[in-house]
């Protein structure tokens, strides 16, 4: 049986480091174009780690080739952010209701 494969994709490296730190067993996969992913497992899930860097096209460049080399049953883009609803506090999981510009 095939196991199921997450693709987390960060955009700086304090992110980077701390999914990364979150997974066991990391190897280092690379997609014919060069893109280094790093896979692990977390919680009983294959995980494919990539950082992005900043803007939408890098993150969209990734994103294609990380669906192609992986077909993960999700591709989810973790960070850090502000806000300015008051009743937002720190540590906050915040997930979008609607995504622009992809």
């Amino acid at each position: 049986m095939d196991e199921t494969t997450i693709v987390i994709l960060t955009a700086m490296n304090l992110e980077y480091r701390a999914v990364r730190a979150q997974l066991s067993g990391i190897t280092a996969q690379t997609h014919p174009m060069g893109t280094r992913f790093e896979v692990g497992h977390l919680n009983g899930c294959r995980v494919a780690l990539a950082l992005t860097g900043k803007g939408n096209q890098s993150a969209a460049v990734l994103t294609e080739r990380a669906t192609a080399e992986f077909a993960p049953a999700a591709v989810i883009f973790v960070g850090v952010a502000g806000a300015l609803q008051s009743h937002l506090g720190l540590g906050d999981v915040v997930v979008a209701t609607h995504v622009y510009a992809y």
